[in-house]
C-alpha cells in the first residue's frame, strides 16, 4: 500500500490527466468508490455531506449523488457560494436530482437527524490552522452523534504530516483516493482518521510517484533479513554486545538479551552494573554476563567503559542504554562508547537523555540507530515532548539530520527517518504502552544490526516484527490490551520474524 504525501498526490493526478485520464473520471471513481464504502460499513438512512471548495468538495458532491440514489436521505451544505469545473459539474447534478441543499444555520437540525456526516469540507492539500469559519462547522460536525466519513483525509489534519493546528474532524473511517495520505498513519492525525481505507480510481501505474514516506508493511522488507548459511556459528549468526543495567534495575537488561535472541543473536554479551551481575548471571543463561564498576547509586559510569570496549572488539553491534541510570558518569559512559565503538550502535532510553546537549553522535561515522519516545527525543533537541508530539514526522527527520543517525521515534505510529528515508510501522499498537517493551525493541533492532542489517532496514523490521508479536498475543489470548505485559512479546517473536522471512502476509 502506497503513501502519498498532498503534493505526491498531486503530481501522480497530473500525470494520469496528461495521459488522457481526465480529472472528472478520477473524482467520478474516487466518489463512487466512497461511496460505496459508506453504504456498506454504516448502512445510513440520512446523510449530510458538508462540501468545501476544490477537488475535495468536488468528491464530497459524487459521493452525496451516489448515496442518494441508493435511496439515502441526502442533504448537503455547500460552502463555496460559486464553483468551477469538474466540482460545479457534480454540484449541478446534485441540484438536478433534487438533492436538499442546505444553509450554514440549518446544519445543526440536519446534524441532530443524520446517522452519517460527509466531511469534505478541507482537501488534502490543506495545512496551517483553520478558519473560524470552518472550525465552527468542524465543532458541529464532532458534536454530532452520526457516524462521520471523511473525503481524503479528516478537515483540519494536514494531509502530508499528520500535524493538527486547531479544529479538527475525528472521523469513524477515512477513505482515501488512489493512496493512503501520510496526515492518516502520522500522529495526531492518525487518531482523528478512524480507520483507513483506500479506493481505485483508475489511476494507472505509469502515473505513480516515488513516494517521500513508505508504510513499513510486510512486502517492503521482504527479503531483507539476513538467514544464517552454512557454515555456521554463533559469532557468524551475530554477535550482540548489551550495555544496560543497574543494580535497581535488572529488567531492562533481562528484556534486552531476551529480545535480542529471539531475534536469532548467535551470541549476546551483557556488561552490567557489579551490583546487578550475579543476578543477571543466574537469570541469563544463554548470555555471557560481565559486570563493570558502578557508583554508589549502583549506576555504571566512566569507570565502566573500559569493560565495555573490552567487550566491543568481539562484537557486531552493540546496544546501550536500558536502564543504565542517568548522570555525569553515564553520559561519560554513553559518549565514550560512541566515540570508540566502530561496530553499530543502537542507543535507548537512558543512553538518549545522557547525550541531551552532546555533539558526539553528529562527530560519528559508524552507522547508529537511536529509539526515543517523545520525551526523550524532546531532550535530545531542547524541546517538550508536546512539541514532538504535534510535528512527529518534522522533529524525526531533523533529528535524524542533525545528529546524523537513523531515528526509531517510538508510537502506535512509530516513524523510522535516516537521510532523505522514512517510514511510519503501522504494526504498533496501544498494548505496547507498558513498561520494557521498548527495551525489547532494542534487543530486537540490536540483533539485526549484529546479523548485517543497515540501521533503516533493521530498525524497520524490528518495529515491525515487534508491533506484529503484540498483535500475535492479543489474537492468541483474546485478552485486552492493558494486560500485555513486556516478557509476552518474546514466544510470539519467531512467529512475527516466521511471517517476514517466508513472505507470508499476516491475516
Amino acid at each position: 500500500m502506497r503513501l502519498y504525501t498532498a503534493e505526491e498526490m498531486g503530481r501522480a493526478d497530473r500525470a494520469a490527466q496528461e495521459m488522457g485520464i481526465s480529472g472528472r473520471v478520477l473524482m467520478e471513481r474516487a466518489g463512487v468508490g466512497m461511496a460505496s464504502l459508506a453504504l456498506e460499513r454504516f448502512s445510513p438512512r440520512r446523510a449530510v455531506a458538508v462540501c468545501g471548495g476544490g477537488n475535495n468538495g468536488g468528491d464530497g458532491f459524487v459521493v452525496a449523488r451516489e448515496l442518494h440514489r441508493a435511496g439515502v436521505e441526502v442533504e448537503v451544505l455547500a460552502t463555496r457560494e460559486e464553483y468551477r469545473g469538474d466540482p460545479e459539474a457534480n454540484l449541478r447534478a446534485l441540484k438536478g436530482l433534487g438533492v436538499r441543499m442546505i444553509r450554514p444555520e440549518e446544519l445543526g437540525v440536519s446534524l441532530g437527524r443524520a446517522d452519517l456526516v460527509v466531511d469534505a469540507l478541507l482537501g488534502t492539500g490543506f495545512s496551517g490552522e483553520v478558519r473560524e469559519r470552518e472550525a465552527a462547522l468542524i465543532r458541529r460536525i464532532n458534536a454530532s452523534p452520526a457516524r462521520v466519513l471523511a473525503v481524503d483525509v479528516p478537515s483540519g489534519v494536514d494531509g502530508s504530516t499528520g500535524e493538527v493546528r486547531g479544529e479538527a474532524v475525528r472521523a469513524d473511517l477515512t477513505v482515501c483516493a488512489h493512496a493512503l495520505k501520510v496526515g492518516c498513519v502520522i500522529s495526531p492525525g492518525r487518531e482523528h482518521a478512524g480507520e483507513v481505507a483506500a479506493v481505485d480510481i483508475g489511476l494507472p501505474s505509469e502515473a505513480e510517484v516515488e513516494p517521500s514516506v513508505v508504510l513499513n508493511d510486510a512486502a517492503s522488507l521482504a527479503g531483507l533479513i539476513p538467514r544464517t548459511a552454512e557454515p555456521a556459528h554463533k559469532y557468524s549468526a551475530g554477535a550482540l554486545l548489551v550495555v544496560a543495567g543497574s543494580r535497581a534495575m535488572t529488567g531492562a537488561a533481562v528484556m534486552t538479551v531476551a529480545g535480542a535472541q529471539r531475534a536469532g543473536c548467535g551470541i549476546v554479551f551483557l556488561v552490567t552494573a557489579a551490583g546487578a551481575a550475579p543476578l543477571l548471571d543466574a537469570r541469563l543463561t544463554e548470555a555471557i554476563v560481565e559486570g563493570a564498576p558502578e557508583d554508589a547509586e549502583g549506576h555504571m559510569g566512566e569507570g565502566a567503559l573500559e569493560a565495555v570496549l573490552g567487550r566491543a572488539g568481539r562484537a557486531s553491534a552493540v546496544v546501550v542504554g536500558p536502564g543504565i541510570g542517568v548522570g555525569e558518569g553515564g553520559r561519560r559512559l554513553v559518549e565514550g562508547i560512541v566515540r570508540e565503538v566502530e561496530a553499530p550502535v543502537l542507543l535507548d532510553a537512558d543512553a538518549i537523555t545522557n547525550l541531551s546537549g552532546s555533539d558526539v553522535l553528529a562527530a560519528r561515522e559508524a552507522p547508529t540507530v537511536i529509539t526515543p519516545h517523545a520525551g526523550e527525543l524532546g531532550r535530545l533537541m531542547g524541546a517538550g515532548a508536546r512539541e514532538i508530539s504535534a510535528s512527529r514526522l518534522r522533529h524525526a527527520r531533523e533529528a535524524a539530520a542533525r545528529h546524523g543517525c537513523c531515528v526509531l521515534l517510538k508510537g502506535s505510529d512509530t516513524i523510522i527517518a535516516e537521510g532523505e528515508k522514512a517510514a511510519v510501522n503501522p504494526t504498533g499498537h496501544v498494548a505496547l504502552a507498558t513498561a520494557g517493551t521498548g527495551d525489547v525493541l532494542s534487543g530486537v533492532i540490536g540483533a539485526l544490526l549484529s546479523r548485517g542489517m543497515g540501521a533503516y532496514d533493521a530498525a524497520r523490521a524490528g518495529a515491525w516484527a515487534h508491533g506484529r508479536a503484540a498483535r500475535l498475543w492479543l489474537r492468541e489470548t483474546g485478552w485486552p490490551a492493558e494486560s500485555l505485559i513486556a516478557t509476552d512479546l518474546l514466544p510470539h517473536l519467531p512467529r512475527a520474524f516466521a511471517e517476514l522471512l517466508e513472505g507470508r502476509p499476516p491475516r
